[in-house]
């Protein structure tokens, strides 16, 4: 086999991140499944970043639209009770786009097992917080629920990538 990016022959079959991919020894050029590739490539992207694995679809979506720039993310960590929380900004001045994120994440809320919610704040500019609530307060969160929020993450990501192709997002 000869990769398709710098015609190299040393290329390897193995499995990467649970899929079996083909990957080229020199440039590192994946191919096999189609959404296989793309979901190593956002997790490579991602951690290069310094991303946390859990929040990287989600990133990865926000960003797709062009509208959204991630400030900060992190998937949280049970261990530490730090939930997970996205913090962007809108390159757009209306208001049009929060509108539909917070349309898709209304939608999103009926597959969740949590309820997440946009704050707005500033900080030098105007800058969105999209994080889970507790309906407790914060020293009474468990790790439990703060585990539950990281799989919500995988959630969101979906709807979101779902709605996108909406008309009302166009």
């Amino acid at each position: 086999m000869e990769c398709e990016d710098c015609g190299s022959r040393n290329v390897s079959r193995r499995d990467i991140e649970g899929h079996l991919l083909y990957e080229c020894n020199l440039c590192g050029n994946l191919e096999g499944d189609d959404r296989a590739v793309m979901l190593i490539e956002e997790l490579r992207v991602g951690r290069e970043r310094g991303i946390d694995d859990e929040v990287i679809p989600l990133v990865s979506v926000l960003e797709s639209t062009g509208i959204f720039k991630i400030v900060r993310a992190s998937a949280g960590n049970p261990n530490r009770n730090e939930a997970p929380v996205v913090l962007f900004q809108s390159t757009k001045s209306d208001t049009a786009p929060i509108e539909n994120l917070l349309r898709s994440l209304e939608l999103a809320n009926r597959k969740t097992r949590l309820l997440w919610l946009i704050e707005l704040s500033l900080q030098h500019a105007i800058v969105y917080t999209l994080r889970p609530r507790f309906w407790r307060p914060p020293s009474d969160v468990s790790p439990d629920d703060l585990r539950v929020a990281q799989k919500d993450l995988v959630v969101l990501a979906r709807q979101l990538r779902r709605d996108l192709s909406l008309s009302w997002w166009r």
